[in-house]
């Protein structure tokens, strides 16, 4: 597909890298002509220097015969205008990044009546993501699947995890382990894990299983699931506005600490059930002062990712029980295990692309499903979809033994009807079932991409 990306910060290049894998035809549009020769050189795609804005930078950039427009420059001015113009010249479908609350508000009167296909707000999908978190703080990951019937979580081995040196096939069946482990990061390896895996101490594995069944798996396994009733925040910016109006309605207490007197004051008068301190969050004095030791989770927000660690890397210090980290730069994310931090770590920028990205494969001619949901996970390293099956699927009714699935994927999950179904070689799939599938294959389109 032809597809043109207007913005080359963060979540244009995180875009830029997963659809150029995907062999789609990309065009970048960039005020910054040395972003935009840096891109086309490391990407092998076209770019046009100018605004995004402009009718005539469009028309150079050939919008009017694209498929997808993507407007992800700095200010949502710029994004909703450059799609305005972009649906106007006949590009097929849109997509606009919306980051103040208030335009996000408007999200459905924009997109009904300025032709906008798709808003996204990566402050917004992050504070969903925290809260995830935050409601299971056992968990590195929680995401959700079909309305909350499955959960796919992501857990760290330590030595003394009765996980440790067994057996896949050993694990199923037990009682309370009614769960499918379908991914496992093993310092640098991912492995879509058979039968015959062994768990080690170390490892990192993401599991299936119903939200009963996973309570009962980390009762079984004795691991702290405390729930969380204070949460500190290092940084005033919108992830800790939409995140802070969320926990206080949960009965969390939350503090925000930001340095700009000027947010504060805002913060003040928007969030007044949550504590706004203004100073500076990096300073370990300061959080010291301000009950660091005694608060339940810190999440370090700023907009720098080196600050964002050493506060984190503070708070373990101080036996804070959960810890979450903001993060964008990919090299930081894999130096985070490294440095031995046990906490959670999430990132705005490859979880709004990974969105951006399930908008563009549900768009497409699927053949045998439907895609709802698509996340990105081990560090861009694996991938999680979600399929509605159609008449179609040319698996429909055959026992999964009997067919040929591509290496490297498993089938996670069944929901069918309202029921979770965990598979296994007697199972088949039927019409209207949504079904879930871990890989680490790229470009999984439609389920009959899962049939090798």
């Amino acid at each position: 597909m032809k597809i043109v990306i207007s913005g080359i910060g963060k979540v244009g290049g995180a875009l830029t890298e997963l659809l150029s894998r995907e062999g789609h035809d990309i065009t970048l549009i960039d005020r910054s002509a040395p972003l935009v020769d840096e891109a086309v050189n490391r990407y092998d795609v076209l770019g046009i220097v100018g605004n995004g804005a402009n009718i005539s930078v469009q028309k150079d950039a050939d919008v009017p015969r694209c498929d997808f427009f993507i407007s992800v420059a700095t200010t949502d001015e710029i994004n909703i205008m450059s799609c305005t113009v972009a649906r106007a010249l006949g590009a097929r479908h849109t997509v606009a990044r919306v980051r103040n609350p208030e335009y996000y508000m408007q999200a459905d009167f924009m997109m009904q009546n300025l032709g906008i296909g798709m808003i996204v707000n990566p402050e917004l999908e992050a504070a969903f993501e925290i809260e995830r978190i935050v409601r299971f703080p056992a968990a590195l990951k929680v995401q959700h699947f079909s309305k909350r019937q499955m959960e796919l979580v992501e857990l760290k081995i330590g030595k003394d995890n009765p996980l440790a040196g067994m057996r896949l096939s050993e694990l199923r069946g037990k009682p309370g382990h009614n769960i499918i482990v379908c991914a496992v990061q093993r310092g640098d390896q991912v492995i879509i894990p058979s039968g015959d895996f062994v768990i080690e101490s170390g490892d990192n594995i993401h599991i299936t299983a119903a939200h009963d069944q996973m309570l009962s798996l980390f009762r079984t396994l004795h691991l702290q699931n405390k729930k969380i009733k204070s949460v500190m925040l290092i940084g005033g910016g919108n992830i800790s506005y939409y995140l802070a109006r969320r926990l206080t309605r949960l009965g969390i207490s939350v503090k925000i600490i930001e340095l700009s007197r000027e947010r504060c004051e805002y913060l003040s008068g928007e969030l007044s059930k949550s504590a706004i301190i203004c100073g500076d969050g990096t300073d370990s004095e300061l959080l010291t002062e301000e009950g660091v030791d005694g608060t339940d989770a810190c999440v370090a927000l700023t907009d720098n990712d080196e600050e964002n660690i050493l506060v984190s890397l503070f708070a373990a210090t101080r036996k804070v029980d959960k810890t979450i980290t903001k993060i964008n730069r990919m090299s930081f994310l894999e130096l985070m295990p490294k440095l031995g931090y046990e906490g959670s770590i999430i990132s705005p920028v490859n979880a709004t692309a990974a969105h951006i990205l399930t908008y563009i494969r549900a768009t497409e001619n699927a053949v045998g499903s439907n895609l709802n949901v698509l996340y990105k996970i081990v560090d861009n390293k694996a991938e999680v979809a979600e399929f509605t099956v159609t008449e179609a699927f040319v698996g429909t009714g055959i026992p999964l033994k009997d067919l040929t699935l591509k290496k490297n994927l498993i089938i996670a999950g069944i929901i069918r009807k309202n029921d979770l179904i965990h598979p296994d070689g007697a199972t088949d799939i039927r019409p209207s079932d949504r079904v879930i599938i871990v890989t680490t294959n790229e470009g999984i389109h439609d389920l009959d991409d899962v049939l090798a």
